[in-house]
């Protein structure tokens, strides 16, 4: 009785120094944030082909809280993060034609979601209507 307690804590001590190792692992490989002042630009192509361009000054660290707060995206919530509906007024609708709002970091297209992405100063971000 005693061996099988002491096999269980043994068990136990392991499964958490493994759960921590993970877990730095996870946290090493999170982009850094730029702490200080950023002005960063968004341009927005619409579905007509019609362009818009914001440009904030902020000290936030992720896109997606910033563009939430000054009202120019909103969408929701899902297994991957904030999904984009609307930007600049303008809500897609993939079950109808398969449209969606691609989002570019400097000219590449984003490799995480709008609220991963991290603000650095100079920045600049496109969100384009896309179908297909």
């Amino acid at each position: 009785m005693k061996k099988k307690c002491l096999y269980g804590i043994i068990a136990l001590l392991v499964f958490c120094a493994l759960a921590f190792g993970l877990w730095r692992v996870w946290q090493s490989s999170l982009p850094e944030t730029a702490e200080g002042s950023k002005t960063v630009t968004v341009a927005v192509t619409h579905a007509d082909g019609s362009m818009a361009e914001f440009t904030y000054q902020t000290e936030l660290e992720y896109l997606g809280e910033l563009l939430q707060q000054e009202g120019l995206i909103s969408g929701s919530a899902g297994d991957y993060g904030l999904f984009v509906e609307t930007v600049d007024g303008e809500t897609v609708d993939y079950a109808k034609n398969q449209s969606w709002w691609r989002l570019t970091c400097n000219g590449e297209d984003a490799a995480t979601g709008a609220d991963s992405v991290v603000l650095h100063d100079g920045d600049q971000y496109g969100w384009f209507y896309t179908i297909g």
